[in-house]
């Protein structure tokens, strides 16, 4: 789904010029990124210059929001493992790592009306969707509608509550299964 998809979507119920709905799906994209982790880094160091005084966070596109884990030396570690990411864009070692890239998980979102990659905006684009109407539906415009958009805003954080879940817990679908207790 590309953002004209998505524009053309809203369109036909919202009489909002396009920049502004671009805008607001913008927006939205951010927000939902900034909540729920959407958009992992995962292919490219995600700190360079480690071995050095001043390591730096690498996001390829966008900025950095969280390192979701760092291999040093082949072992993966969490923050409080020898690191600390007090910043988004800020990393502190505990003792210098040996080499200078360091491969991980870098969660990030999108610079100011950017988008994030494809693959994010298809699996999302129907809660970007929500988030966008949402912000269209509150400005003072002829096309306002309080009362819907506190159904889009409760659809929006519904899947913003939904992908977080479907990221930090390895794609499952389904609950758990658990034996139940003999009856005696």
């Amino acid at each position: 789904m590309r953002t004209d998809d998505l524009i053309d979507e809203i369109l036909m119920d919202i009489p909002a010029p396009r920049a502004t709905i671009r805008e607001a799906i913008s927006r939205a994209a951010r927000r939902l990124c900034t909540e729920a982790d959407v958009w992992v880094q995962r292919r490219e160091p995600v700190v360079v210059a480690a071995n050095t005084d001043y390591p730096q966070i690498a996001a390829a596109d966008g900025e950095p929001l969280r390192i979701r884990y760092l291999t040093i030396d082949g072992r993966k570690t969490l923050a409080g493992e020898g690191w600390e990411q007090p910043e988004a864009a800020l990393i502190v070692f505990q003792q210098k790592p040996k080499q200078s890239l360091i491969f991980g998980e870098l969660a990030c979102r999108p610079e100011h009306d950017k988008m994030p990659p494809d693959d994010v905006v298809d699996r999302w684009g129907e809660v970007i969707e929500h988030g966008a109407r949402y912000r269209l539906l509150m400005m003072p415009q002829a096309w306002a509608n309080p009362n819907l958009a506190a159904h889009h805003d409760q659809r929006f954080m519904s899947g913003v509550f939904s992908a977080r879940q479907y990221v930090n817990h390895g794609h499952a679908r389904g609950t758990a299964r658990v034996k139940a207790r003999r009856f005696i």
